[in-house]
């Protein structure tokens, strides 16, 4: 397979398709201005600022890896650290505890191997493959600690409105839908126009604005440890593509 990069130059050697596609991802991230942040008002006098870590919890999060998941770039595989939980589950908690009161993240957490899947049109084009970051596994386990609290204080006090379906549990893209169908044929019925509006968010992860992500955070009370957790988490990322056996150089995403 040959692979064109943005200037339309093939070439079939696989670490040099590698360093294309690396730089074609690498490129597309938003690179922010600090100038001219939004000033966003208080919602919630509820502080989310520490969390509760503990061994019984990380042993949880640790059985419930998915073993045909895989390896991050620190090679550590679900099904190794699965069967291994009861005894890594002290040492993981430290290591986040540690890691939660300095707001230092280890390197080994924001590091990537990036697979690719293809999407449509000419698979020499660099921009018709979706990347697929592959990270550490016990990151995935912190992360989880992190998410399942964030949730829990985020739907405390209703900051997630009913209209959103994706990523909220209980909801999907069916059940949206279920609700836009209902929506326009209520309307339809009653004799009322329906204009609809659809909008493509292209590579829309990577176009989430850190410093107005921590802001935003910040606005819903989520502060303190955990927010500083999670800029160091989002600072300081690095990635490589592997293809056909070939890595790329490493690149800061």
């Amino acid at each position: 397979m040959q692979t064109a990069n943005c200037q339309g130059e093939l070439t079939s050697d696989s670490k040099a398709k590698a360093e294309m596609l690396n730089d074609f991802f690498s490129s597309v991230f938003t690179k922010e201005l600090e100038t001219d942040m939004p000033v966003l008002d208080n919602l919630c006098d509820a502080k989310l600022v520490d969390i509760s870590v503990t061994v019984g919890g990380i042993k949880s999060k640790l059985q419930k890896l998915k073993e045909d998941k895989a390896a991050g770039a620190d090679n550590m595989s679900p099904r190794i650290l699965k069967a291994l939980c009861e005894e890594i589950a002290v040492p993981v908690t430290i290591i986040f505890r540690k890691s939660l009161d300095t707001g230092c993240v280890p390197g080994d957490w924001r590091t990537a191997n990036v697979s690719l899947l293809f999407k449509k049109g000419s698979r020499h084009k660099v921009d018709n493959y979706r990347p697929v970051r592959l990270t550490s596994q016990i990151c995935k386990v912190v992360e989880a600690v992190f998410r399942d609290e964030i949730v829990q204080h985020v739907d405390k006090y209703d900051f997630i409105r009913n209209t959103q379906h994706g990523f909220w549990k209980g909801y999907s893209c069916a059940s949206n839908l279920l609700v836009f169908l209902e929506s326009v044929t209520t309307d339809i019925d009653a004799g009322r126009n329906v204009d609809t509006v659809y909008l493509d968010l292209a590579k829309a992860f990577d176009k989430v604005p850190h410093q107005r992500l921590m802001i935003k955070l910040k606005a819903h009370g989520i502060d303190g440890l955990v927010c500083n957790w999670i800029k160091g988490w989002l600072s300081d990322r690095w990635q490589c593509v592997s293809l056909d056996g070939a890595y790329s150089s490493w690149r800061r995403v």
